[in-house]
């Protein structure tokens, strides 16, 4: 049963169950003008790494009561903290995992949970909001069963560039405006989505394990979805990457601050997926559309 977990507990990056969660939504892409990068440059070695002092954790976000209103994207057009639960299945295991999304002043943390049986995995990003939008700042991996997994990724503003002394393999890397980690790529694409920036099609670059890999992110359309909150509005989105098979689809809320409701990914014959079991934004539970 051990010899599966690799295979049948991760997507993208083979490494955990949660990557399937953390990797599915990539955000902005290379921007014009930005640092060009090469997917398949190998990254410098690197002998040490400061620290950034992580954020505090606040208290879990309580569910309004039920005669709360529905947040409309269209009246609020900026990003709102969340904490949701999802289902994640592959094959024939499934396991669920916690998502946390707090501000504190102008930084956001976004940090998941997951467990599988014996195995742990925690994953947080830190991201800073500025007048020129968000950027990564630290973002961190820990893998109880494998510690050689782990991840300390800083990204350094001053030099552009981002560095991990933490991995088995120490890195450090050029990098582009645009880059963000695996996690905090997908609030940088809800914060595209709710600003009405993205578009039809946008690229995006993400650095991991001192990788960078650019994929292309298409609006390929609308369509209201049954979930375990009932029907929701959403977005269609499509990722894939030339000369990968993986293809996955996202589906984001419309009404609900385009929070992730559902996605699949699809690699050869295996298909992974993920649901949304149920979540509060901004305090208030979130519900399907009226019957």
């Amino acid at each position: 049963m051990i010899k599966i977990f690799p295979k049948t507990v991760c997507s993208f990056s083979r490494t955990s169950l949660l990557t399937l969660l953390f990797c599915a939504i990539p955000s902005l892409g290379h921007a014009s003008g930005g640092i060009s990068l090469d997917p398949n440059a190998s990254p410098t070695m690197v002998t040490q790494v400061q620290a950034i002092e992580p954020i505090k954790t606040a208290a879990p976000v309580k569910p309004a009561n039920s005669a709360t209103p529905t947040i409309k994207s269209g009246v609020k057009e900026s990003i709102l903290p969340y904490q949701a639960e999802y289902k994640i299945s592959s094959n024939s295991l499934t396991t669920t995992a916690t998502r946390t999304l707090i501000k504190q002043g102008n930084k956001w943390l976004l940090s998941q949970h997951a467990k599988l049986m014996f195995i742990k995995v925690k994953e947080e990003s830190v991201i800073e909001s500025t007048d020129e939008g968000l950027r990564p700042l630290h973002y961190e991996y820990e893998n109880n069963m494998s510690s050689k997994q782990d991840q300390s990724i800083n990204f350094d503003w001053a030099t552009s560039s981002a560095s991990d002394n933490k991995y088995r393999k120490p890195w450090s890397s050029k990098i582009s405006d645009d880059t963000f980690d695996q996690l905090g790529a997908q609030l940088k694409m809800r914060e595209s989505l709710i600003s009405h920036r993205l578009g039809k099609e946008m690229s995006q670059t993400v650095v991991n394990r001192g990788k960078h890999k650019t994929y292309t992110i298409k609006k390929i359309g609308e369509e209201t979805i049954d979930s375990a909150v009932g029907k929701l509005n959403t977005v269609k989105l499509l990722r894939s990457r030339p000369g990968s098979s993986s293809e996955t689809t996202v589906w984001m809320a419309k009404d609900w601050n385009y929070l992730i409701v559902r996605l699949e990914q699809r690699e050869d014959d295996e298909v992974y997926s993920l649901e949304l079991i149920n979540a509060t934004l901004d305090g208030t539970a979130i519900k399907g559309l009226s019957q």
